[in-house]
């Protein structure tokens, strides 16, 4: 399954010639308007969430561009938001992680890999599976996964789906592999950090507090720029929960990250792992990792 980059996303956007409206595209098992995607995250926030929705056919109205993955049936479907004004707002994209026939045959389960980019620098990434009746343009959402922007939670890609889970993977920068079962929104955790600071008497009920009390941009890297690997989840159908699995290092890009007072000392600390002294990524379980990190508090909590 193809990794899709923003970066070249959005410098395809400028040199890659649309569709025309005469040329019928149907992507492997989708054969809807990426903008579908926008009437979808619009009915979340309404009262039936997970109500049909009536999509445009592809390539519709506005032009949509295609990135080729290795074969044909890896490949990109994007379309640049318009707002009411005519003005540009980002782009939706998206990527058919797997696509089912249902037992009676009139319709299929597909499933997105989907990224909404906001024209200001936010790219929020989600997985969904839609029911597709054949040859209508009615689909009903069954399932909504969000994700985080970029490295942090970001980048959703399905690694396995199974008949009572789906196993996934988010992109995470060094703060967040330490603290992978943590679920917070660490920007809304440093917004009402700082608001705390200056109002010593707010009485808000404070998160989770991080792996050693380390701040994330301020102790450790968590710019949304800076992946360093990811977060291995697992889904579970029936019982609508989420645990994590694991973790996936990649110790080239985290030791490359700068940002934070402890980053420097926690590059060394992995660099001595023997877990990581032979190149290429490498997932743990979190039973492993949990353990590793065991030894980093001894390693950097005087530093």
């Amino acid at each position: 399954m193809r990794l899709f980059f923003a970066g070249l996303a959005l410098m395809g956007l400028l040199s890659t010639p649309p569709l025309s409206a005469e040329e019928r595209v149907f992507p492997p098992g989708a054969a809807i308007h990426p903008l579908c995607f926008d009437q979808l995250l619009s009915g979340l926030t309404s009262e039936s969430p997970f109500s049909p929705v009536t999509c445009d056919g592809m390539p519709g109205e506005h032009p949509v561009f295609i990135f080729p993955g290795q074969d044909a049936a890896d490949l990109t479907y994007t379309a640049q938001r318009i707002t009411e004004e005519g003005y540009g707002r980002g782009f939706i994209a998206y990527a058919v992680a797997g696509h089912w026939p249902s037992k009676t045959g009139d319709d299929k389960w597909t499933l997105f890999e989907v990224t909404a980019a906001n024209g200001f620098g936010n790219l929020r990434s989600s997985i969904w599976l839609l029911l597709q009746p054949q040859g209508n343009r009615v689909v009903k959402p069954l399932l909504y996964v969000p994700g985080g922007d970029r490295c942090n939670d970001g980048a959703l890609r399905v690694s396995e789906v199974g008949s009572d889970r789906l196993i996934f993977l988010s992109a995470a920068t060094p703060f967040r592999l330490l603290n992978p079962t943590r679920l917070n929104e660490w920007r809304l955790f440093m917004q009402q950090h700082a608001a705390n600071q200056n109002e010593p008497q707010a009485s808000n009920k404070k998160p989770q507090p991080p792996f050693m009390d380390w701040k994330p941009y301020l102790d450790v890297a968590n710019d949304a720029g800076a992946c360093a690997g990811g977060i291995i989840k697992s889904y579970n159908f029936k019982t609508d929960t989420l645990d994590v699995l694991g973790v996936r290092i990649d110790p080239g890009a985290f030791m490359s990250a700068q940002q934070g007072t402890k980053q420097a000392c926690i590059n060394n600390w992995l660099k001595a792992q023997d877990r990581f002294r032979k190149d290429g990524v490498q997932d743990l379980d979190l039973d492993e990792w949990d353990s590793m990190l065991s030894t980093l508090e001894p390693a950097c909590a005087q530093h």
